[in-house]
């Protein structure tokens, strides 16, 4: 019997009311996508820092958040302040660490863990790091990931025939950048 996945916006209710499963069920949900988003503006050294304190932020904003079934496009954005921020600050978010964060990453597996999924085809990975991040984000959140597209769309905040097209069009210009090798 398949399992019926909870909507973002009730997994987001009950993490504002303590429930730290519903939490991590966002965190498995999302968080390639963060580390993939973060990846595009920090690189590769970074990224992985930079999600985690992204996904602390938005455990600890959760109240705050005004339209829970938006949460996907919310995390997105408290993504790519963090992102942004990163380079600037790097030494002073470092050593901002609190207790709460720590008990989190004590108690949330799917934060603490790093991302460790790759693709296999180095020629691929290497055609998809030379698309625009615009097609090549969508394609590795969607193949690598296998993230479902309406969440995708969700988390890039753009409409689902938007992702759809991107992912269209990104398969085209991979296999030209696959063809010119």
């Amino acid at each position: 019997m398949a399992r019926l996945e909870s909507p973002d916006e009730v997994l987001v209710m009950a993490a504002i009311l303590g429930d730290l499963e519903a939490f991590e069920e966002l965190v498995l949900r999302y968080r390639a996508a963060v580390v993939r988003l973060a990846r595009t503006i920090v690189g590769n050294n970074y990224a992985e820092d930079v999600a985690q304190d992204a996904l602390l932020l938005a455990f600890k904003a959760l109240p705050t958040i005004e339209e829970p079934n938006k949460f996907a496009a919310w995390l997105s954005a408290i993504t790519r302040h963090r992102a942004f921020r990163f380079n600037k600050r790097e030494s002073a978010q470092l050593s901002k660490r609190v207790g709460m964060d720590e008990v989190l990453l004590e108690k949330i597996d799917a934060l603490a863990r790093p991302l460790t999924k790759t693709g296999d085809n180095k020629e691929v990975m290497l055609a998809l790091d030379n698309l625009p991040n615009d097609y090549a984000l969508p394609l590795r959140l969607r193949f690598l990931d296998e993230m479902p597209l309406k969440r995708i769309a969700a988390f890039m905040g753009v409409p689902l025939s938007t992702v759809k097209w991107r992912l269209h069009h990104g398969k085209q210009l991979l296999r030209e950048k696959l063809r010119e090798r």
